[in-house]
Parts: C-alpha cells; structure tokens; sequence
C-alpha cells in the first residue's frame, strides 16, 4: 500500500525574534502560510528496512529530514521500521521556504495514515518538535501564529491566502547561521527585541510584514535588497525575505498579476523565480 502526499512550501509573513533560550534555541513570534508550491512525496509500507530515493540524489542520504521522522515514526509506534519513501522535489533547499521540515511533517503524517492512525495526533505533534521547529506547523496544513521555537501552532483559518512570487538567488543561506549573526548582532542593540502586535485586522499591512533576520542575511547578501527593489517595480504591495532566506516574495492583488511579474522576472540570470498561492489543506 502507498500514500502520495503534498509537502507544501511555506512563508514567514512575519517573524520577530524573542530572544534566545538557554537550551540555545530561539523564541519566536510568527505568522507561516502555506503555499500551493510544494514537494511530491509517494510513502509505501514495503520493507523490510528504511529507504528514501529523491530525484536528487545529493539529498537521498540518511541525514534526510524526512527519513529521520521515518524512524521517529516506527520508534515512538513500536513497530519494526518498513517503509520507502520516493521524495520529488520541487522546493529549494535552505531556501528560508520549509521544504525539509514540510517533507518529515508529510512523512509522519503518510506513516500514520498507513498504520491506521496507530499514533495520536498529540503525539504525531511531540515527534514534530522534536525534528525541528517548522515541524509541527507543518501537519496543520494552513496559516498559524506560530510561537515557542515554533511548536505552539494556533491556525489563524479566516487568514485570506495571498499571491506570491518567490524569487531565490540561487545560493543557499544556513538557519543556524544567521541567528548566531543574529546573537552578535544584539549586542549592540540592546531593547531591540519587541513583540509586535499582531492583533487587529488582515488588512492593515504595516504590522505584517516584518522579519528580524532579514538585516543579517541582506548585509551579507545585498542581492536581496535588490530583488526586494525588483518586485516591488514589477507590482508587488510588500516585498520580504522569507525565513533566514535568502528566498524573497513579493505580495500581488491576484493570480494574474504574479504571474505577469513572474514571467517578467524570469530572465534574470541565476535567479530561481515562481509565481504561487497561499494554500489550505
């Protein structure tokens, strides 16, 4: 038996960085959508043993996210590990859009679904936070306020889902990098760590948009500020990097007007450029 199963990418319409934890992680607030951008992933129970293939073999090792959550899976089940995973991807890596945590979410959630909802979903979200934390945002499958390192997820569901286009650079940026900048970046400013109000209406925009890693990853990248510069001439009402990046959206009134500006930007050399939706399972 198998399951095929979307692995939305997502966005960090806001993110506000709390400050950092004992443990060494960090406190945030943050709003993620879904995206109707996403990677394919066919999950089978034949065995014996683990396996995962992908249509890019650099990222078929046993470091995988998604097979990690395998094995968390059958741990925490009780069962003897048998299961193939074929993952065909379609999200960028370490993109600041998700596409590995949305891959183990995906992969916990197939694995349940093969096994006759064997694990609670408390328990599906507790081996969520375990594996990182966009994780357990991942498995509700719409807008959340997102706070903790991430793992205390309240859906936001009238959230409207809104037009994008991604626009990536084509170079990688590392999470754990840029909230180490981050740290050293607090040092000399102190009070700097605020939360935000994120109450009142979805149409007020001056509060949304806002993420506090985008001043680390923009001094060490400038070509952001430029594709910031670039979709807002192509129509965008908001321009943001998304997550520790470097991939920027650009906000639109509609379907067509994103794609229009996406195929506007395309011929940008190196530039990895699509238009997509806001998305709700």
């Amino acid at each position: 038996m198998e399951i095929s199963i979307f692995a939305p990418a997502k966005v960090n319409l806001h993110l506000t960085v709390l400050g950092r934890r004992a443990d060494g992680y960090h406190d945030l607030l943050t709003v993620m959508q879904p995206l109707d951008l996403g990677d394919e992933l066919v999950v089978s129970d034949q065995g014996p043993g683990l396996a995962l293939t992908c249509d890019d073999p650099a990222l078929a090792g046993e470091d995988n996210l998604a097979q990690r959550a395998a094995r968390a899976w059958f741990a925490a089940a009780g069962l003897v590990p048998a299961a193939h995973i074929r993952l065909i991807k379609r999200i960028p890596v370490a993109a600041g859009l998700g596409g590995g945590s949305s891959d183990a979410a995906a992969v916990l959630l197939a694995l349940n679904a093969l096994h006759g909802g064997a694990l609670a979903p408390e328990r599906l979200v507790e081996l969520a936070t375990g594996l990182g934390a966009d994780v357990p945002f991942f498995l509700g499958g719409e807008t959340a306020l997102c706070g903790g390192v991430g793992e205390r997820v309240r859906p936001w569901p009238e959230f409207p889902l809104l037009d994008y286009v991604l626009v990536n650079p084509g170079f990688a940026v590392s999470t754990a990098w840029a909230f180490h900048q981050m740290d050293l970046a607090w040092t000399k400013q102190g009070g700097r760590n605020k939360i935000k109000c994120l109450s009142g209406s979805t149409e007020s925009r001056d509060w949304l948009l806002a993420n506090d890693l985008e001043a680390v990853t923009l001094t060490a990248h400038p070509v952001l500020a430029e594709i910031k510069t670039v979709l807002r001439g192509a129509g965008a009402w908001g321009a943001l990097m998304s997550g520790s990046g470097p991939t920027v959206f650009g906000l639109f009134g509609g379907p067509k007007q994103a794609r229009r500006a996406a195929d506007r930007l395309k011929n940008r050399s190196g530039w990895w450029v699509r238009a997509c939706r806001g998305f709700r399972a």
